[in-house]
């Protein structure tokens, strides 16, 4: 068996159990401690990465899930193999039907243990992968063109688009679709006869590779792939509504963003909003935090704050915390951020929150000084906005206990 084709299953199979989260995670990383004002490498992402963080829901970031899923069962034809003779003769018809395709659409459909999930696949051979999901009212749409060698990640419901580079997608199998096209045999595969499938006559295959079981039915008069399903102790997937050489117009490609979407470049670490942000924002994102940390805004907010090991290892746990806010409030922590973060540094910008309640109104949470202005925007914990004399500005905490 081919090396390296075993290696991409492996990979495969651990973002299936193990990549659920990945694109929230690199967004938490990037919001309270690991941005700068030049560059965000937390926003680059830690696949897994996918590619799923930056911090979004998990109804969101199971796209990413699924996409490792799907690769994990279009891997299964690796092991199709080719004891018996006719069985190996039926396989390899089947093989060489999907090597002519230039087209294949599919439904792929698994249950983690958080309930079902369904993504739409059109594939386009060479470069062009589609993937559409529908959550409740949101369509999450992720494309991938392998000529540029980049994707983009489509969230229309809050007009946010994610760059980065297919690459570091960790989805080389399902890119490239070598791995439904090659027949490689090991020996394992067993046949399991003639059944109906959809009211088609249709050849059954089944191979079991250490704890996975994948199961292929084929149209026994085209010998093409009518249903996959496999099984593993992480859940289970299926493809379905399988179809070869439709018609698949470029325009279902194309990566072009609209002009009024947030843009989130995961190579560059750049973020492009398309409208002003304003102090709303940033009261928007500090409410956030309360939420997740027992009632309290965080240690380090937008890479300021305490400095020090013991704070930053502080803020790491706090980051772990915030995993569980869902996309609008993940949406609120991104433009709060950049708020703050675009701030001239003759603003003067501190933030000083750390365990500041939410709702005591006599302590300061952070302050800034507006262009042109002499007084200092200070918001204090009840998230109430005062203007104040520079003078009578609250000390810093860890500058007054060096003194």
């Amino acid at each position: 068996m081919s090396a390296h084709l075993d290696k991409n299953l492996d990979k495969a199979y651990e973002s299936f159990t193990l990549d659920h989260d990945a694109l929230r995670s690199a967004l938490m990383a990037s919001l309270p401690e690991s941005a700068t004002q030049e560059k965000r490498s937390g926003v680059v992402m830690r696949l897994r990465r996918f590619p799923g963080g930056f911090t979004m829901n998990s109804k969101m970031t199971r796209l990413a899930a699924a996409a490792a899923i799907v690769i994990a069962v279009l891997l299964g034809f690796h092991y199709l193999g080719g004891s018996p003779i006719a069985t190996s003769v039926a396989w390899a018809e089947v093989l060489k039907n999907m090597e002519a395709a230039r087209t294949v659409t599919f439904t792929c459909e698994w249950d983690c243990g958080d309930g079902p999930e369904k993504a739409e696949v059109k594939i386009k051979e060479p470069y062009y992968r589609r993937l559409d999901r529908v959550s409740g009212q949101d369509r999450i749409t992720t494309i991938f063109d392998l000529k540029q060698k980049q994707f983009v990640l489509l969230y229309p419901a809050s007009k946010q688009a994610y760059l980065g580079d297919e690459r570091d997608s960790n989805r080389d199998a399902l890119l490239t679709y070598d791995g439904v096209k090659k027949d490689f045999r090991d020996g394992t595969e067993k046949y399991r006869g003639k059944t109906t499938i959809d009211g088609r006559d249709a050849l059954c295959f089944q191979v079991s590779k250490e704890d996975r079981e994948t199961t292929i039915w084929a149209d026994a008069a085209t010998s093409l792939p009518l249903r996959i399903e496999r099984k593993a102790p992480s859940g289970r997937a299926g493809l379905s509504n399988i179809r070869f050489d439709v018609e698949l117009n470029e325009s279902l490609f194309d990566m072009t963003i609209p002009d009024d979407y947030i843009i989130i470049n995961m190579m560059t670490g750049e973020v492009r909003i398309p409208f002003e942000l304003t102090e709303k924002h940033l009261l928007a994102a500090l409410s956030v935090f309360p939420k997740y940390l027992d009632g309290k805004f965080p240690t380090r907010f937008a890479s300021t704050g305490r400095p020090g090991e013991e704070a930053k290892a502080k803020s790491s746990a706090e980051r772990k915390a915030m995993v569980k806010a869902n996309q609008p409030l993940a949406d609120n922590l991104l433009l709060g951020a950049e708020f703050a973060q675009r701030l001239p540094q003759s603003s003067d910008w501190q933030y000083v929150g750390e365990d500041v309640k939410l709702g005591d109104a006599t302590k300061a949470v952070c302050w800034w000084k507006p262009a042109g202005l002499k007084t200092y925007r200070v918001v204090y914990g009840d998230l109430s906005v005062r203007d104040v004399e520079p003078k009578d500005l609250p000390p810093i905490p860890w500058l007054v206990e060096q003194k």
